[in-house]
This record gives C-alpha cells, structure tokens and sequence, in this order.
C-alpha cells in the first residue's frame, strides 16, 4: 500500500548562470510542491500506513522552513551573502 502527502510552499532565488541579464540579477520567485510517499506491506495498530498527523507534525516542520525564504545559491559572491544577513535598524 502507498499513502502520498502534498506540501506547497513559495519561495525565491536567483538564477546567476542564466544567460539573461534580467534573469541573472533578478530575485524571483516559484510556488514549489513537494509529495512524500510512504509504503507499507502490513498496516500498524490503527489499520494505518502511517498516522498523518505525525507526517503534518514533522515534515511539515521542514517544509515551513522553506516557506516565504530565499534559496542561496553556494556559489554566491561573498559580498552579496553577507548583504543578506545584515540587521536593519
């Protein structure tokens, strides 16, 4: 048996090795969506594959942790990284 769970979140970046100026300077963003499958051969003590309130409980966690935020890209001039932690007062 497969249970699936559907997670949407929005979030932005920037494409440096675009081949476009706009695209290569531009932070934009994207609606992502993220399915988790789970597989069992036998069902638990509930008759369950798994309880999906575990599953909204933990991966939902990770998931948020996307949500509305800024995709840094490794390969980010060191000047630009530090520009995005700064405190504004």
């Amino acid at each position: 048996m497969i249970i699936r769970k559907k997670f949407k979140f929005e979030g932005a970046h920037i494409v440096r090795n675009c081949s476009t100026r706009r695209c290569k300077k531009s932070i934009h963003g994207h609606l992502y969506v993220v399915e988790v499958f789970f597989s069992s051969n036998k069902l638990n003590n509930g008759y369950m594959v798994l309880d999906f309130g575990l599953t909204k409980k933990h991966i939902k966690n990770i998931i948020d942790s996307f949500d509305h935020a800024y995709s840094l890209w490794s390969g980010e001039e060191d000047e630009f990284k530090k520009s995005c932690f700064l405190k504004s007062s």
